[in-house]
């Protein structure tokens, strides 16, 4: 009997991202294999996936000048033209913010020759939501006209998809044909949604997955409160959905899944001495309540290297984590901590400053430590950055992070846009 196959990539992230994703998938699908095309991870995370029984692969170094999310696709084609008919179903799926409440395959046990699409919770205009997203991909990718005659269809999500190994090769390959020729302004869910709907997959069991009542329940669109029911996340109408996606649109459920799928026995190994897995481990301490060795970790680390350069997101991450534990002297000492480490960090990526901006004003909200310093840093930097020369919407996104940090208290510097 063919086995079925979990198929994800894991750049840049660690086992504490990972840990929901794996365990709830080998607890709920047990006839699973599971396969992470890695790339950017730490010796730690590595070691953590290999012992969960992750098959690895790395991201091919041709591609990492791609954009990640469209990319894969080439990489999921090629691995499937080479192992694909080893398997009976295959679930393609984003790694970072995605769960398992039950056996996905067992859903679809009955399907033949199908390829399951899955739609969220507005249509593509963004009637709902007034989340245009989705619309401007679409006029960026393939014009304002076909964007029009799509804009009234449900929002088709390609972050998880299931099917049949022969259509599953199909999508992935229709994908990529249109995918490898663009190399801007182009997105792999625009590029999903035009084949779908324009009748341009040959396959011949399309379903739709829907957010209302499918086994895969893409929730991050749905704007009334979700349902709860002891650790189960309920779909909109009440009922038990096998895999959840999206979660962390919603900070109650973020919550949910952090205290529900770590092992709170967690101890640290170590034998992983750089830093990114040393942080990364720290935060794994944190999950499971243990903030004194979580503190003890970091800190030993943290006071004889200046090795930061590379750790931005498990810096930014372990920074977030901490924020969230009952303030305590030893939770204010990693807070402040993680910000000084931040503070050598020469090249942060547009998304790294934004990362930063939202951490700083929760931090600002939530009344936990902001070191002044740490503050001016970011603002200086910031300034020397919108000064250069950007795009208009890379040096609004920088003003509006200025705005943002100089309104809270605090530091030394004053500023008001031009």
């Amino acid at each position: 009997m063919k086995k079925n196959l979990v198929l994800g990539v894991a750049k840049g992230y660690g086992w504490d991202i990972l840990e929901p994703f794996v365990l709830s998938c080998k607890k709920n699908c047990p006839s699973a294999e599971i396969v992470f095309f890695v790339d950017d991870i730490s010796d730690f995370t590595r070691e953590y996936l290999i012992g969960a029984g992750v098959l690895l692969g790395n991201f091919p170094k041709e591609l990492n000048n791609g954009i990640p999310n469209n990319t894969r696709w080439k990489i999921f084609l090629d691995f499937l033209e080479m192992y694909g008919d080893a398997y009976e179903q295959i679930f393609i799926t984003d790694t970072r913010d995605v769960i398992f409440q039950g056996d996905v395959f067992a859903a679809f046990k009955n399907y033949r020759n199908y390829l399951g699409l899955t739609t969220e919770a507005d249509d593509i205009r963004g009637s709902k939501s007034g989340n245009r997203i989705n619309y401007d991909w679409i006029v960026g990718c393939l014009g304002e006209a076909e964007a029009d005659k799509l804009a009234d269809k449900k929002i088709i999500c390609c972050g998880t998809v299931i099917g049949t190994s022969a259509e599953m090769k199909i999508f992935c390959r229709e994908l990529w044909k249109i995918l490898e020729h663009k190399t801007k302004d182009i997105f792999d869910q625009a590029v999903t949604n035009y084949l779908a709907y324009n009748n341009l997959l040959p396959i011949e069991n399309l379903i739709e997955i829907d957010v209302e009542h499918g086994e895969i329940f893409t929730m991050g669109m749905c704007r009334h409160k979700l349902p709860i029911h002891e650790d189960k996340i309920l779909r909109i109408d009440w009922d038990i959905p096998s895999v959840v996606h999206q979660y962390d649109r919603h900070n109650k459920l973020i919550n949910i899944v952090d205290e529900i799928y770590h092992d709170k026995n967690f101890q640290a190994d170590k034998n992983f001495s750089d830093m990114r897995s040393v942080i990364e481990q720290a935060t794994c301490l944190l999950f499971a309540n243990k903030i004194g060795d979580a503190a003890r970790l970091f800190m030993k680390k943290f006071l004889v290297t200046k090795d930061f350069e590379g750790c931005v997101k498990a810096l930014t991450r372990f920074w977030e984590i901490t924020m969230r534990n009952p303030l305590s002297p030893a939770s204010e000492l990693m807070e402040l901590s993680a910000q000084s480490a931040l503070s050598s960090v020469k090249n942060f990526s547009a998304a790294d400053w934004n990362e930063i901006c939202i951490l700083l004003n929760r931090a600002q909200e939530s009344q936990h430590p902001i070191d002044p310093e740490f503050k001016n840093y970011i603002v200086t930097e910031l300034l020397k950055l919108a000064g250069k020369k950007f795009s208009l919407k890379e040096r609004e996104q920088y003003l509006s992070c200025i705005e943002m940090i100089i309104s809270i208290e605090g530091g030394q510097i004053s500023w008001q846009r031009k």
